[in-house]
């Protein structure tokens, strides 16, 4: 290749969109986003199973719940903190 193409080579080389909105926005996208902000408020979170801790990092240490070693890293066992030596893989 000769030649480098320059990234202003790609721009349209205005701040308006084809549609005619400012800062390259137009009606139609504000119509979408209004749209998708109604769903989401209207979303339900019934049945939704809340986000738990599988794994936590301790930078001076904690104790592992079985064996009492402490250690840095522990994984999630049966609802406690294991290292893992004691984490059956």
């Amino acid at each position: 290749m000769a030649e480098d193409t320059s990234l202003e080579d790609f721009l349209d080389g205005g701040d308006k969109s084809e549609d005619g909105g400012e800062n390259g926005t137009s009606a139609r996208d504000e119509t979408t986003e209004t749209e998708s902000e109604a769903s989401d408020a209207e979303a339900s979170t019934d049945g939704v199973d809340p986000a738990v801790t599988t794994y936590a990092w301790s930078p001076d240490g904690a104790a592992c719940a079985e064996c009492g070693e402490v250690v840095e890293r522990r994984w999630t066992q049966d609802g406690i903190l294991v290292c893992g030596a004691c984490k059956s893989w």
